[in-house]
């Protein structure tokens, strides 16, 4: 069963608190022994005055072993009736075979995984006991234990050792580049206050290292008093500390007069604890729970803090609840001094072909707003079996200010369409798709003076979608919909009914550098209209029937060639694409959900340039584009693209939607589009949309990435969009982004979205990171510009103690949207260095 990600970091008894997190490892081998002692345990020379004994030792069965090293261990199996040899050497040796064993002077004894070195060891055979004084060290699958006497048996692995300095070392997976988790689905109306910076996700083909890296070694340490070892994976500490430092000299510790580290449970326990920092006590707790791993365990998060100007001072301690292994909640106080408190609650559901996510907020009393305010998100899939599943995805807030006031991220600023869908589907075959779905929108109001347009709702939509390849060589389609189009405005806003029939059939030619695909089509449509009071009420009814023809051939050379000491191949693919489309008077049809698409590349291959059925464009038009690229040679990666188009028309543009303006000019825009690797480690890309008849440009984008490597990367970019409806700017952007290291162990972020349109900043990220290592420590400072209002500033603090617990606010999921590329630079690797190439 696929497990959740989110795991708790502490349980505290009268205090919050916050523990470790750890992951998984395979093991790494045999310890290393001293300088000075063979590697080989089989084939160990003997050196003078030195004497070395192979002990028949029984060993105990059992059928799978984990051995005392955290993670995933290689369990080592003992078929039954053999024997596990141990082997023991020193300067001197005494005893009795089979009963006792007395060595001295530099004495290393090998067992299985386990070493044991020290000044003197005595070992009794029949008790599988030894005890070891002077200088003892205990090494076994990625634990090391320093002592100044020990005493266990070896096959239960029970005993215990005297003034202790233990290691636990297992491997972590790195998370430089998570997932951002989008708590409400929303739809935008535009995209002028996206918030989303280009070139946030750029292809692996290109090499930048997106990826994680390699997985790290994480170790946990400390000292203690005594150590008891209660089998192979428990160990508890009297008068202990425990840190994620390196053991000579720890920055941070955690100091208890109990601690029990349990590996079968990934589990630590402390009582009468302390956390210390820098030799400063932070806070004391009675009692502390504290994973030492990634599963998952009901009790506190970090609570986080942050100083905001519409919040105040931010406080949210949140609490996991793990309910089972397959469902689990997440309960978020949060106190803001401005506005008083809120609480989040969020639960997750996952089965075999079930996954639910529902997370809600509520604030009974805003004492800034004095009234009550809530929002909540719906999410549900589910796989019915037979071909049926079922989606539902629902959201909705209080009031219209609800993001600007609660949320310091841009992407929920700026959203106004908060969608509501319920979707049942059924999939009988690969040849046949259909669904029917509600969908309904809440739709925000942040400023009066700029109203938003409220869309239809669909109450219901049926789609068809039935495919059949290769019948005879040739291809058929069909595309049907019926849809209920609603609307809160019944004064002004027609409604009604659509049906859709769309058949086609194409019949594809192709060949090693040719395809050619005649395509024809029959769209049939009929509404039933319901007038609006306005219009005069009543009822319409109207029928469209369009036949359409589409021929769409591409032919692609290739040359090789070599640049740099490289081996290339480059292609030449010229595209034409004819779509012939007879006029239909479409005025008296109503505008449910159709649009006025983007004039991209995507759309330029289309047969119709709007979005929806409720206009379907006449067409006599021929497209014409060319593409080239460059591939490497030996793996086909793709390292640069341009492509060139422009539509020709042959016929004056006769549909249109309500205010639009008809086209007049023989030829389209000429767009334009390059992409790839200009120099190492840098991608760039570019869009440009070129209007011949006003002699600018209706659309341009730059943008370049530069990212040598892990935790450096710099971008910026800039976006330009005129609206071709009412040919005025709607977006004129420059973005500017990136972190980097400024000296050994700090490093600095930022962002700085600017509209030049509005002569404003859209959002302002600075912040520094110092990297201890073991610690991490940042500062970050976000001033946002809402849709409405006053700029929002916030700002972030967060102390991370590595692999253990976080204390403030955390801006990390800040960075890693607005900042494309950012990366964790305290989960790199501890031998590269952040301000060497290498």
């Amino acid at each position: 069963m696929t497990g959740f990600s989110r795991r708790p970091i502490a349980v505290l008894v009268c205090c919050l608190f916050a523990g470790a997190q750890g992951s998984h490892a395979a093991l790494g081998g045999l310890p290393a022994a001293r300088p000075g002692v063979a590697d080989s345990i089989a084939t160990i020379e003997a050196a003078p005055l030195r004497v070395e004994r192979k002990l028949a030792v029984a060993a105990r069965q059992k059928s799978s072993r984990k051995l005392a090293a955290a993670g995933s261990i290689i369990p080592v199996l003992t078929p039954p009736n053999k024997d596990v040899p141990l082997f023991l050497t020193a300067d001197s040796m005494e005893g009795q075979t089979d009963e006792l064993a007395v060595a001295e002077g530099n004495v290393e004894l090998r067992k299985a995984e386990l070493l044991l070195q020290s000044d003197k060891l005595t070992y009794r055979p029949l008790d599988d006991e030894v005890e070891a004084t002077g200088q003892v060290r205990l090494a076994q699958n990625g634990m090391e234990v320093e002592a100044d006497h020990l005493k266990m048996k070896l096959t239960e692995q029970l005993g215990f050792a005297d003034k202790a300095r233990y290691s636990v070392t297992r491997e972590v997976d790195s998370k430089l580049y998570e997932e951002n988790r989008t708590v409400v689905t929303v739809t935008s109306v535009n995209g002028a206050n996206s918030g989303a910076p280009m070139m946030l996700n750029v292809p692996n083909v290109y090499g930048l290292p997106v990826d994680s890296p390699a997985p790290r070694e994480m170790t946990g340490s400390g000292t203690a008093e005594r150590i008891d070892f209660h089998g192979e994976n428990h160990m508890r500490l009297s008068q202990g500390t425990f840190s994620t430092c390196k053991p000579a000299s720890p920055d941070w510790y955690l100091k208890a007069e109990r601690i029990d580290l349990d590996y079968d449970s990934n589990y630590g326990r402390a009582d009468d604890t302390s956390l210390w920092f820098k030799g400063v006590p932070l806070f004391y707790a009675p009692k502390a729970w504290f994973p030492i791993s990634t599963d998952r365990r009901s009790g506190m998060l970090s609570p986080s803090f942050k100083q905001s100007t519409k919040t105040g001072f931010d406080l949210t301690a949140p609490f996991y609840w793990n309910i089972a292994p397959n469902y689990d909640a997440t309960f978020y106080p949060r106190y803001m001094s401005k506005r008083g408190t809120q609480l989040g609650i969020e639960t997750r559901y996952m089965n075999e072909g079930v996954e639910s996510d529902v997370r809600t907020e509520y604030m009974g009393n805003d004492s800034s707003e004095r009234r009550r305010r809530y929002a909540y998100a719906l999410r549900h899939q589910q796989q019915f079996g037979d071909g049926f599943a079922a989606a539902l995805n629902w959201n909705g807030v209080s009031d219209d200010n609800y993001w600007e006031d609660m949320s310091s991220r841009l992407l929920q600023t700026s959203q106004v369409q908060l969608e509501r869908r319920a979707t049942l589907s059924y999939v009988p075959s690969p040849w046949l798709q259909s669904s029917l779905q509600v969908l309904r929108y809440q739709t925000l109001q942040p400023d009066p003076d700029n109203p938003i347009a409220r869309p239809y709702f669909l109450e219901p939509q049926l789609n068809l979608l039935g495919y059949r390849p290769n019948l005879g060589g040739f291809d058929f389609t069909l595309v049907g919909q019926y849809s209920r189009f609603t609307h809160e405005d019944r004064q002004s806003k027609d409604t009604g009914d659509r049906l859709v029939l769309y058949p086609q059939i194409s019949f594809p030619v192709i060949s090693a550098a040719l395809q050619v695909t005649p395509k024809l089509g029959l769209h049939m449509s009929s509404y039933a209209i319901d007038r609006a009071t306005l219009n005069g009420g009543g009822t319409d009814r109207i029928s469209r029937v369009l036949p359409t023809f589409s021929l769409d051939s591409t032919v692609v050379f290739e040359r090789e060639g070599r640049l740099l000491d490289q081996d290339y191949v480059q292609t030449l693919e010229p595209r034409l694409y004819y779509v012939y489309i007879p006029y239909k008077k479409q005025g008296d049809i109503p505008v449910f959900d159709t649009g006025l698409s983007d004039f991209n590349f995507a759309q330029v291959f289309s047969e119709n340039r709007y979005s929806g059925y409720d206009r379907i464009n006449d067409a006599h038009q021929l497209t014409a584009a060319l593409t080239t690229r460059i591939l490497d040679a030996q793996t086909g990666a793709e390292q640069f693209k341009a492509m060139l188009g422009q539509r020709y028309y042959f016929a004056k543009q006769r549909v249109t939607l309500p205010g639009e303006t008809s086209r007049q000019d023989n030829f389209s825009n000429l767009i334009a589009s390059v992409t790839g690797l200009v120099a190492p480690k840098t991608y760039a890309e570019a869009t440009w949309e070129y209007n011949y008849d006003d002699r600018t440009s209706d659309r341009f984008s730059a943008g370049v990435r530069y990212q040598p490597d892990y935790g450096k990367v710099l971008s910026a970019s800039y976006r330009y969009t005129r609206d071709p409806l009412t040919n005025k700017s709607i977006v004129d952007q420059v973005d500017f982004a990136g972190q980097w290291p400024l000296a050994p162990q700090w490093y600095a972020v930022g962002r700085f979205n600017y509209s030049l349109r509005d002569s404003q900043a859209l959002e302002t990220i600075g912040g520094l990171e110092y990297n201890a290592g073991c610690w991490a420590v940042r500062g970050v400072v976000q001033r946002l510009t809402a849709t409405s209002g006053s700029p929002n500033t916030t700002f972030f603090l967060q102390l991370e103690l590595q692999d253990f617990t976080s204390i403030g606010s955390n801006p990390l999921s800040l960075l890693r949207r607005s900042i494309p590329g950012y990366g964790k630079t305290n989960e790199l690797s501890s031998d590269r260095s952040l301000i060497s190439n290498q």
